[in-house]
Protein backbone atom coordinates (compact mmCIF):
# COMPACT_ATOMS: atom_id res chain seq x y z
CA UNK A 1 0.00 0.00 0.00
CA UNK A 2 1.21 3.54 -0.78
CA UNK A 3 2.52 5.78 1.97
CA UNK A 4 0.62 9.01 2.64
CA UNK A 5 3.00 10.27 5.37
CA UNK A 6 6.53 9.27 6.26
CA UNK A 7 8.28 10.97 9.18
CA UNK A 8 11.96 10.28 9.73
CA UNK A 9 13.84 11.32 12.87
CA UNK A 10 11.56 14.26 13.68
CA UNK A 11 12.88 16.27 16.63
CA UNK A 12 11.39 19.46 18.07
CA UNK A 13 12.72 21.21 21.16
CA UNK A 14 11.28 24.07 23.23
CA UNK A 15 13.98 25.29 25.58
CA UNK A 16 15.07 22.32 27.67
CA UNK A 17 12.05 20.23 26.67
CA UNK A 18 12.22 17.80 23.77
CA UNK A 19 8.60 17.69 22.67
CA UNK A 20 9.48 15.22 19.90
CA UNK A 21 12.64 13.11 20.08
CA UNK A 22 13.64 11.34 16.88
CA UNK A 23 10.13 10.28 15.86
CA UNK A 24 9.92 8.05 12.79
CA UNK A 25 6.45 7.04 11.62
CA UNK A 26 4.79 5.78 8.47
CA UNK A 27 1.07 6.22 7.77
CA UNK A 28 -0.45 4.30 4.87
CA UNK A 29 -2.78 5.99 2.41
CA UNK A 30 -6.48 5.24 2.69
CA UNK A 31 -6.31 4.23 6.37
CA UNK A 32 -7.45 5.61 9.70
CA UNK A 33 -4.31 5.87 11.82
CA UNK A 34 -4.74 6.69 15.52
CA UNK A 35 -2.10 8.58 17.50
CA UNK A 36 -2.40 8.19 21.28
CA UNK A 37 -0.39 9.15 24.33
CA UNK A 38 -0.53 10.96 27.63
CA UNK A 39 -1.00 14.73 27.84
CA UNK A 40 2.29 16.30 26.87
CA UNK A 41 3.50 13.16 25.05
CA UNK A 42 4.15 15.18 21.88
CA UNK A 43 1.11 14.25 19.75
CA UNK A 44 -0.04 17.80 19.04
CA UNK A 45 3.50 19.02 18.36
CA UNK A 46 3.98 16.24 15.82
CA UNK A 47 0.66 16.89 14.07
CA UNK A 48 1.31 20.64 14.04
CA UNK A 49 4.55 20.01 12.15
CA UNK A 50 2.74 17.87 9.58
CA UNK A 51 0.25 20.73 9.17
CA UNK A 52 2.89 23.45 8.90
CA UNK A 53 2.14 25.25 12.16
CA UNK A 54 5.61 24.32 13.44
CA UNK A 55 8.87 23.37 11.73
CA UNK A 56 11.00 20.46 12.98
CA UNK A 57 14.47 21.17 14.30
CA UNK A 58 15.69 18.06 12.51
CA UNK A 59 14.29 15.15 10.55
CA UNK A 60 12.26 14.93 7.35
CA UNK A 61 8.60 14.87 6.32
CA UNK A 62 7.43 13.11 3.17
CA UNK A 63 3.91 13.49 1.80
CA UNK A 64 2.83 11.08 -0.94
CA UNK A 65 6.46 10.11 -1.47
CA UNK A 66 7.71 13.70 -1.87
CA UNK A 67 9.93 15.38 0.69
CA UNK A 68 8.27 18.51 2.10
CA UNK A 69 9.36 21.40 4.29
CA UNK A 70 6.36 23.52 5.21
CA UNK A 71 6.89 27.05 6.47
CA UNK A 72 3.15 27.78 6.75
CA UNK A 73 -0.19 26.06 6.96
CA UNK A 74 -1.00 27.44 3.50
CA UNK A 75 1.77 25.29 2.04
CA UNK A 76 0.44 22.23 3.88
CA UNK A 77 -3.11 22.94 2.69
CA UNK A 78 -1.86 23.26 -0.89
CA UNK A 79 -0.19 19.85 -0.42
CA UNK A 80 -3.58 18.34 0.42
CA UNK A 81 -3.39 18.38 4.22
CA UNK A 82 -6.22 19.63 6.43
CA UNK A 83 -6.64 19.76 10.20
CA UNK A 84 -9.62 20.02 12.54
CA UNK A 85 -8.41 21.36 15.87
CA UNK A 86 -9.86 20.37 19.24
CA UNK A 87 -11.09 23.96 19.65
CA UNK A 88 -12.82 24.80 16.39
CA UNK A 89 -11.40 27.57 14.20
CA UNK A 90 -14.74 29.00 13.09
CA UNK A 91 -16.10 32.56 13.00
CA UNK A 92 -19.39 32.43 14.96
CA UNK A 93 -21.01 35.40 13.20
CA UNK A 94 -20.48 34.01 9.69
CA UNK A 95 -22.59 31.35 8.01
CA UNK A 96 -21.49 27.76 7.57
CA UNK A 97 -20.88 28.39 3.86
CA UNK A 98 -18.83 31.51 4.56
CA UNK A 99 -16.68 29.63 7.07
CA UNK A 100 -16.13 26.81 4.60
CA UNK A 101 -15.07 29.33 1.95
CA UNK A 102 -12.64 31.22 4.26
CA UNK A 103 -9.15 31.24 2.81
CA UNK A 104 -10.42 30.81 -0.75
CA UNK A 105 -12.14 34.19 -1.15
CA UNK A 106 -9.64 35.40 -3.73
CA UNK A 107 -9.77 32.21 -5.77
CA UNK A 108 -11.34 32.53 -9.22
CA UNK A 109 -12.94 29.15 -8.54
CA UNK A 110 -15.21 30.41 -5.73
CA UNK A 111 -18.86 29.79 -6.61
CA UNK A 112 -21.54 32.50 -6.19
CA UNK A 113 -23.67 32.29 -3.04
CA UNK A 114 -26.55 30.08 -4.22
CA UNK A 115 -24.36 27.67 -6.15
CA UNK A 116 -21.90 27.53 -3.26
CA UNK A 117 -24.70 26.55 -0.89
CA UNK A 118 -25.90 23.87 -3.29
CA UNK A 119 -22.37 22.50 -3.65
CA UNK A 120 -21.94 22.35 0.12
CA UNK A 121 -25.32 20.65 0.58
CA UNK A 122 -24.34 18.05 -2.04
CA UNK A 123 -20.96 17.50 -0.39
CA UNK A 124 -22.63 17.13 3.02
CA UNK A 125 -25.16 14.56 1.82
CA UNK A 126 -22.43 12.62 0.05
CA UNK A 127 -20.47 12.19 3.28
CA UNK A 128 -23.22 12.13 5.92
CA UNK A 129 -22.33 15.65 7.06
CA UNK A 130 -25.62 17.45 6.43
CA UNK A 131 -25.78 21.10 7.50
CA UNK A 132 -27.67 24.24 6.53
CA UNK A 133 -25.09 26.29 4.56
CA UNK A 134 -26.95 29.52 5.33
CA UNK A 135 -27.10 29.04 9.12
CA UNK A 136 -24.78 31.17 11.24
CA UNK A 137 -22.20 29.05 13.07
CA UNK A 138 -23.30 30.44 16.46
CA UNK A 139 -26.73 28.85 15.93
CA UNK A 140 -25.31 25.39 15.20
CA UNK A 141 -24.82 22.60 17.72
CA UNK A 142 -21.29 21.47 18.56
CA UNK A 143 -21.71 18.41 16.35
CA UNK A 144 -22.89 20.56 13.43
CA UNK A 145 -19.94 22.93 13.90
CA UNK A 146 -17.60 19.96 13.63
CA UNK A 147 -19.30 18.97 10.37
CA UNK A 148 -18.55 22.48 9.07
CA UNK A 149 -14.87 22.00 9.96
CA UNK A 150 -14.67 18.66 8.15
CA UNK A 151 -16.60 19.99 5.13
CA UNK A 152 -14.12 22.84 4.94
CA UNK A 153 -11.35 20.28 4.44
CA UNK A 154 -13.34 18.29 1.89
CA UNK A 155 -14.21 21.51 0.01
CA UNK A 156 -10.47 22.17 -0.19
CA UNK A 157 -10.06 18.60 -1.51
CA UNK A 158 -7.76 17.60 1.35
CA UNK A 159 -6.40 14.07 0.95
CA UNK A 160 -4.95 13.89 4.48
CA UNK A 161 -7.23 14.85 7.39
CA UNK A 162 -5.80 15.41 10.87
CA UNK A 163 -8.50 15.31 13.59
CA UNK A 164 -7.48 16.40 17.10
CA UNK A 165 -9.79 14.95 19.79
CA UNK A 166 -12.78 15.00 17.41
CA UNK A 167 -15.25 13.32 19.80
CA UNK A 168 -14.42 15.34 22.93
CA UNK A 169 -17.69 17.31 22.74
CA UNK A 170 -19.90 14.90 20.83
CA UNK A 171 -22.80 12.79 22.04
CA UNK A 172 -22.62 8.99 21.53
CA UNK A 173 -24.95 9.21 18.50
CA UNK A 174 -22.88 12.04 16.96
CA UNK A 175 -19.72 10.01 17.56
CA UNK A 176 -21.25 7.06 15.75
CA UNK A 177 -22.15 9.26 12.78
CA UNK A 178 -18.64 10.66 12.68
CA UNK A 179 -17.13 7.18 12.59
CA UNK A 180 -19.35 6.21 9.65
CA UNK A 181 -18.10 9.34 7.84
CA UNK A 182 -14.45 8.60 8.62
CA UNK A 183 -14.72 5.04 7.33
CA UNK A 184 -16.37 6.34 4.16
CA UNK A 185 -13.59 8.88 3.62
CA UNK A 186 -10.91 6.24 4.13
CA UNK A 187 -12.70 3.93 1.67
CA UNK A 188 -12.46 6.75 -0.91
CA UNK A 189 -8.69 6.79 -0.45
CA UNK A 190 -8.34 9.65 2.02
CA UNK A 191 -5.99 9.26 4.97
CA UNK A 192 -7.17 10.07 8.50
CA UNK A 193 -4.78 10.84 11.38
CA UNK A 194 -6.91 10.55 14.51
CA UNK A 195 -5.51 12.05 17.73
CA UNK A 196 -7.52 10.91 20.73
CA UNK A 197 -7.41 9.76 24.36
CA UNK A 198 -10.35 7.38 24.01
CA UNK A 199 -9.00 3.88 23.57
CA UNK A 200 -12.42 2.31 22.99
CA UNK A 201 -12.81 4.61 19.99
CA UNK A 202 -9.31 3.77 18.74
CA UNK A 203 -10.19 0.09 18.79
CA UNK A 204 -13.55 0.73 17.14
CA UNK A 205 -12.53 2.85 14.16
CA UNK A 206 -8.78 2.80 13.39
CA UNK A 207 -6.70 0.48 11.24
CA UNK A 208 -3.41 1.09 13.05
CA UNK A 209 -2.37 2.90 16.22
CA UNK A 210 0.87 4.61 17.20
CA UNK A 211 1.67 5.30 20.84
CA UNK A 212 3.82 8.20 22.07
CA UNK A 213 5.32 8.67 25.50
CA UNK A 214 7.47 11.61 26.64
CA UNK A 215 8.17 12.78 23.11
CA UNK A 216 9.16 9.41 21.70
CA UNK A 217 7.33 6.87 19.59
CA UNK A 218 6.85 3.76 21.73
CA UNK A 219 5.49 1.66 18.87
CA UNK A 220 2.96 1.18 16.09
CA UNK A 221 0.66 -1.84 16.00
CA UNK A 222 -2.29 -3.09 13.99
CA UNK A 223 -5.51 -2.20 15.81
CA UNK A 224 -6.87 -5.68 15.14
CA UNK A 225 -4.06 -7.09 17.29
CA UNK A 226 -4.32 -4.47 20.07
CA UNK A 227 -6.11 -4.49 23.42
CA UNK A 228 -7.16 -1.58 25.58
CA UNK A 229 -4.93 -2.82 28.42
CA UNK A 230 -1.89 -3.08 26.15
CA UNK A 231 -2.38 0.40 24.69
CA UNK A 232 -2.84 1.91 28.15
CA UNK A 233 0.36 0.22 29.33
CA UNK A 234 2.27 1.54 26.31
CA UNK A 235 0.94 5.06 26.91
CA UNK A 236 1.64 5.31 30.63
CA UNK A 237 4.53 2.86 31.10
CA UNK A 238 2.67 0.87 33.76
CA UNK A 239 -0.51 -1.10 34.23
CA UNK A 240 -3.54 1.19 34.39
CA UNK A 241 -6.68 0.45 36.39
CA UNK A 242 -9.30 0.68 33.66
CA UNK A 243 -12.23 0.07 36.02
CA UNK A 244 -12.84 2.66 38.74
CA UNK A 245 -13.08 1.23 42.25
CA UNK A 246 -16.36 2.58 43.61
CA UNK A 247 -17.12 1.26 47.11
CA UNK A 248 -20.51 1.76 48.72
CA UNK A 249 -20.94 4.88 50.82
CA UNK A 250 -23.60 5.98 53.28
CA UNK A 251 -25.28 9.20 52.30
CA UNK A 252 -26.28 12.04 54.59
CA UNK A 253 -28.52 15.07 54.46
CA UNK A 254 -29.28 16.91 51.23
CA UNK A 255 -26.61 19.52 50.48
CA UNK A 256 -27.99 20.71 47.13
CA UNK A 257 -31.73 20.98 46.60
CA UNK A 258 -33.09 22.19 43.27
CA UNK A 259 -36.85 22.59 43.14
CA UNK A 260 -38.84 23.29 39.97
CA UNK A 261 -36.01 25.35 38.51
CA UNK A 262 -36.85 27.18 35.33
CA UNK A 263 -34.95 29.58 33.09
CA UNK A 264 -36.03 31.49 30.00
CA UNK A 265 -33.23 33.22 28.09
CA UNK A 266 -33.32 36.95 27.28
CA UNK A 267 -34.30 35.86 23.74
CA UNK A 268 -37.39 34.15 25.15
CA UNK A 269 -36.16 30.55 24.76
CA UNK A 270 -37.06 28.15 27.56
CA UNK A 271 -33.79 26.47 28.58
CA UNK A 272 -34.81 24.82 31.88
CA UNK A 273 -38.31 23.75 32.84
CA UNK A 274 -39.34 22.67 36.32
CA UNK A 275 -36.06 20.85 36.95
CA UNK A 276 -35.87 19.18 40.36
CA UNK A 277 -33.15 17.09 42.01
CA UNK A 278 -31.29 16.68 45.28
CA UNK A 279 -27.65 15.80 45.95
CA UNK A 280 -26.88 14.36 49.37
CA UNK A 281 -23.66 14.42 51.35
CA UNK A 282 -21.57 11.40 50.40
CA UNK A 283 -23.10 10.81 46.96
CA UNK A 284 -22.32 11.58 43.33
CA UNK A 285 -25.38 12.60 41.33
CA UNK A 286 -24.62 12.17 37.64
CA UNK A 287 -26.43 14.08 34.91
CA UNK A 288 -26.54 12.40 31.51
CA UNK A 289 -27.67 14.20 28.41
CA UNK A 290 -26.77 15.32 24.91
CA UNK A 291 -25.12 18.73 25.12
CA UNK A 292 -27.50 21.61 24.52
CA UNK A 293 -30.33 20.27 26.69
CA UNK A 294 -29.85 22.75 29.53
CA UNK A 295 -26.53 21.69 31.05
CA UNK A 296 -24.86 25.06 30.47
CA UNK A 297 -27.81 26.99 31.86
CA UNK A 298 -27.99 24.78 34.95
CA UNK A 299 -24.29 25.37 35.61
CA UNK A 300 -24.62 29.12 35.15
CA UNK A 301 -27.54 29.25 37.60
CA UNK A 302 -25.66 27.16 40.15
CA UNK A 303 -22.62 29.44 39.91
CA UNK A 304 -24.45 32.77 39.56
CA UNK A 305 -23.11 33.59 36.09
CA UNK A 306 -26.36 33.43 34.12
CA UNK A 307 -27.71 36.29 32.04
CA UNK A 308 -29.74 38.38 34.48
CA UNK A 309 -32.02 39.61 31.70
CA UNK A 310 -33.48 36.11 31.53
CA UNK A 311 -36.34 34.90 33.71
CA UNK A 312 -35.81 32.42 36.53
CA UNK A 313 -38.31 30.42 38.57
CA UNK A 314 -38.11 27.81 41.29
CA UNK A 315 -35.29 27.61 43.82
CA UNK A 316 -31.74 26.45 44.53
CA UNK A 317 -30.75 25.78 48.14
CA UNK A 318 -27.31 24.86 49.43
CA UNK A 319 -27.32 23.46 52.96
CA UNK A 320 -30.80 24.90 53.26
CA UNK A 321 -29.71 28.43 52.30
CA UNK A 322 -31.16 30.16 49.20
CA UNK A 323 -28.51 30.41 46.47
CA UNK A 324 -30.36 31.36 43.29
CA UNK A 325 -29.29 34.87 42.27
CA UNK A 326 -26.13 35.04 44.39
CA UNK A 327 -22.83 35.93 42.74
CA UNK A 328 -19.99 33.37 42.45
CA UNK A 329 -18.08 34.70 45.47
CA UNK A 330 -21.10 34.33 47.74
CA UNK A 331 -21.87 30.87 46.35
CA UNK A 332 -18.25 29.79 46.91
CA UNK A 333 -18.54 31.06 50.50
CA UNK A 334 -21.32 28.49 51.02
CA UNK A 335 -18.74 25.76 50.44
CA UNK A 336 -19.22 25.27 46.68
CA UNK A 337 -16.52 24.62 44.10
CA UNK A 338 -17.01 24.27 40.36
CA UNK A 339 -15.10 22.85 37.42
CA UNK A 340 -16.79 24.55 34.43
CA UNK A 341 -17.36 22.87 31.07
CA UNK A 342 -15.17 25.33 29.13
CA UNK A 343 -11.83 25.79 30.85
CA UNK A 344 -10.49 28.32 28.30
CA UNK A 345 -13.44 30.67 28.71
CA UNK A 346 -14.33 30.19 32.36
CA UNK A 347 -11.54 28.56 34.37
CA UNK A 348 -8.08 29.76 33.40
CA UNK A 349 -6.27 32.90 32.30
CA UNK A 350 -3.91 31.60 29.63
CA UNK A 351 -1.39 34.45 29.97
CA UNK A 352 -0.94 33.92 33.75
CA UNK A 353 1.39 31.35 35.24
CA UNK A 354 0.50 27.99 36.77
CA UNK A 355 1.00 29.36 40.29
CA UNK A 356 -1.47 32.21 39.77
CA UNK A 357 -4.08 30.01 38.10
CA UNK A 358 -3.91 27.59 41.02
CA UNK A 359 -5.19 30.25 43.45
CA UNK A 360 -7.95 31.91 41.42
CA UNK A 361 -10.98 32.15 43.67
CA UNK A 362 -8.73 31.73 46.70
CA UNK A 363 -6.64 34.82 46.05
CA UNK A 364 -8.24 36.69 48.95
CA UNK A 365 -7.14 34.11 51.50
CA UNK A 366 -4.64 35.63 53.99
CA UNK A 367 -2.33 32.61 53.65
CA UNK A 368 -1.35 33.73 50.13
CA UNK A 369 -0.57 37.33 51.12
CA UNK A 370 2.41 39.19 52.49
CA UNK A 371 1.78 42.84 53.24
CA UNK A 372 -0.26 44.39 50.45
CA UNK A 373 0.79 41.83 47.83
CA UNK A 374 1.11 38.10 47.33
CA UNK A 375 3.69 36.00 49.13
CA UNK A 376 5.52 34.62 46.09
CA UNK A 377 7.21 31.87 48.05
CA UNK A 378 3.86 30.59 49.33
CA UNK A 379 2.52 30.65 45.76
CA UNK A 380 5.55 28.70 44.54
CA UNK A 381 5.24 26.16 47.36
CA UNK A 382 1.53 25.72 46.66
CA UNK A 383 2.21 25.27 42.94
CA UNK A 384 4.97 22.74 43.61
CA UNK A 385 2.68 20.70 45.86
CA UNK A 386 -0.24 20.81 43.41
CA UNK A 387 1.79 20.03 40.28
CA UNK A 388 3.31 17.05 42.05
CA UNK A 389 0.03 15.77 43.47
CA UNK A 390 -1.85 16.08 40.17
CA UNK A 391 1.06 15.35 37.81
CA UNK A 392 0.80 18.70 36.01
CA UNK A 393 3.51 18.74 33.33
CA UNK A 394 4.98 21.76 31.57
CA UNK A 395 7.81 22.53 29.19
CA UNK A 396 9.74 24.12 32.05
CA UNK A 397 9.48 21.91 35.18
CA UNK A 398 10.02 23.90 38.37
CA UNK A 399 9.29 27.22 36.64
CA UNK A 400 6.02 29.11 36.30
CA UNK A 401 5.16 29.11 32.59
CA UNK A 402 1.89 30.57 31.29
CA UNK A 403 -0.95 28.07 31.55
CA UNK A 404 -1.68 28.71 27.87
CA UNK A 405 1.61 27.00 27.00
CA UNK A 406 0.45 23.71 28.57
CA UNK A 407 -1.33 20.92 26.71
CA UNK A 408 -5.12 20.92 27.03
CA UNK A 409 -5.03 17.98 29.42
CA UNK A 410 -2.52 19.66 31.71
CA UNK A 411 -4.60 22.84 31.70
CA UNK A 412 -7.52 20.71 32.87
CA UNK A 413 -5.38 19.23 35.65
CA UNK A 414 -4.66 22.78 36.90
CA UNK A 415 -8.41 23.47 37.13
CA UNK A 416 -9.16 20.12 38.80
CA UNK A 417 -6.36 20.59 41.34
CA UNK A 418 -7.49 24.10 42.27
CA UNK A 419 -11.19 23.30 42.61
CA UNK A 420 -10.84 20.00 44.46
CA UNK A 421 -8.35 21.37 46.98
CA UNK A 422 -10.37 24.34 48.19
CA UNK A 423 -10.81 24.32 52.00
CA UNK A 424 -14.26 24.04 53.59
CA UNK A 425 -15.91 22.29 50.65
CA UNK A 426 -19.43 20.86 50.94
CA UNK A 427 -20.51 20.67 47.29
CA UNK A 428 -18.45 19.94 44.17
CA UNK A 429 -20.00 20.75 40.81
CA UNK A 430 -18.02 18.97 38.11
CA UNK A 431 -18.72 19.61 34.42
CA UNK A 432 -16.76 17.41 32.02
CA UNK A 433 -13.91 16.98 34.58
CA UNK A 434 -11.83 14.67 32.36
CA UNK A 435 -12.44 16.30 28.97
CA UNK A 436 -9.24 16.13 26.92
CA UNK A 437 -7.39 14.24 29.66
CA UNK A 438 -5.36 11.07 29.01
CA UNK A 439 -6.17 7.66 30.43
CA UNK A 440 -3.58 7.79 33.22
CA UNK A 441 -4.83 11.18 34.42
CA UNK A 442 -8.45 10.03 34.16
CA UNK A 443 -7.63 7.17 36.53
CA UNK A 444 -6.13 9.68 38.99
CA UNK A 445 -8.97 12.22 38.74
CA UNK A 446 -11.63 9.53 39.16
CA UNK A 447 -9.88 8.30 42.29
CA UNK A 448 -9.84 11.81 43.73
CA UNK A 449 -13.55 12.26 42.96
CA UNK A 450 -14.35 9.00 44.77
CA UNK A 451 -12.09 10.02 47.68
CA UNK A 452 -13.94 13.35 47.96
CA UNK A 453 -17.26 11.54 48.06
CA UNK A 454 -15.95 9.13 50.71
CA UNK A 455 -15.10 12.16 52.86
CA UNK A 456 -18.76 13.17 52.77
CA UNK A 457 -18.83 15.75 50.00
CA UNK A 458 -21.89 16.09 47.80
CA UNK A 459 -20.93 15.96 44.12
CA UNK A 460 -22.94 16.93 41.06
CA UNK A 461 -21.30 15.40 37.98
CA UNK A 462 -22.24 16.52 34.47
CA UNK A 463 -20.51 14.49 31.77
CA UNK A 464 -21.04 13.58 28.14
CA UNK A 465 -19.15 10.33 28.81
CA UNK A 466 -21.71 7.70 29.78
CA UNK A 467 -18.92 5.33 30.81
CA UNK A 468 -17.67 7.94 33.28
CA UNK A 469 -21.14 8.60 34.69
CA UNK A 470 -21.80 4.90 35.20
CA UNK A 471 -18.40 4.32 36.82
CA UNK A 472 -18.72 7.18 39.34
CA UNK A 473 -22.36 8.01 40.02
CA UNK A 474 -24.56 7.00 42.92
CA UNK A 475 -27.70 8.05 41.04
CA UNK A 476 -28.13 9.28 37.45
CA UNK A 477 -30.63 11.82 36.18
CA UNK A 478 -31.35 11.98 32.44
CA UNK A 479 -31.60 15.57 31.20
CA UNK A 480 -33.73 16.21 28.13
CA UNK A 481 -35.02 19.57 26.91
CA UNK A 482 -34.28 21.26 30.21
CA UNK A 483 -35.86 18.75 32.60
CA UNK A 484 -34.93 15.52 34.36
CA UNK A 485 -36.76 13.04 32.16
CA UNK A 486 -35.86 9.93 34.18
CA UNK A 487 -33.81 9.14 37.27
CA UNK A 488 -31.97 5.86 37.88
CA UNK A 489 -31.82 4.88 41.55
CA UNK A 490 -28.69 3.84 43.41
CA UNK A 491 -29.55 0.14 43.08
CA UNK A 492 -30.28 0.51 39.34
CA UNK A 493 -26.96 2.26 38.76
CA UNK A 494 -25.05 -0.35 40.73
CA UNK A 495 -26.67 -3.14 38.69
CA UNK A 496 -26.03 -1.20 35.50
CA UNK A 497 -22.35 -0.90 36.39
CA UNK A 498 -22.09 -4.68 36.19
CA UNK A 499 -23.60 -4.67 32.68
CA UNK A 500 -22.18 -1.40 31.37
CA UNK A 501 -22.84 -1.61 27.63
CA UNK A 502 -26.49 -2.52 28.04
CA UNK A 503 -26.94 0.19 30.65
CA UNK A 504 -25.45 2.81 28.34
CA UNK A 505 -28.09 1.95 25.77
CA UNK A 506 -30.82 2.20 28.41
CA UNK A 507 -29.61 5.66 29.45
CA UNK A 508 -29.41 6.66 25.78
CA UNK A 509 -33.14 5.99 25.38
CA UNK A 510 -33.91 8.70 27.95
CA UNK A 511 -31.60 11.43 26.61
CA UNK A 512 -32.52 11.43 22.91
Amino acid sequence: MAEAIRLSGITKQFGALKANDGVSLTIEAGTIHALVGENGAGKSTLSNMIYGLLRPDSGTIEIDGKRRSFSSTRQAIDAGIGMVHQHFMLVPTLTAAENIMLGKEQSRFVLPGKRLGEAIEKLGKQHGLEIDPGATVSSLSVGEQQRVEILKLLYRQSKILILDEPTAVLSPSETGRLFVTLRSLAAEGRTILLITHKLDEVLAVSDAVSVMRKGRLVGTISTAAATKEELARMMVGRDVLLRTENPEQKTGEAVLTIDKLGYVSPQGVEKLRSLSLTVQAGEIYGIAGVEGNGQSELLSLLWGTYERDGKTSGSIRIDGKPALGLNPAKIAALGVSMIPEDRLRSAIVAEYGIAENLIFGRHREPAFHRGIGFDRQVLRDNAAAMTGRYDIRSSAPGANPPVGSLSGGNQQKVVVAREMERPGLKLLVLAQPTRGVDIGAIEQIHKRIIDARQKGLAILLISSELEELIALSTRIGCLYKGAIRHEFSESEVRKGREHESGFEQEIGLHIT
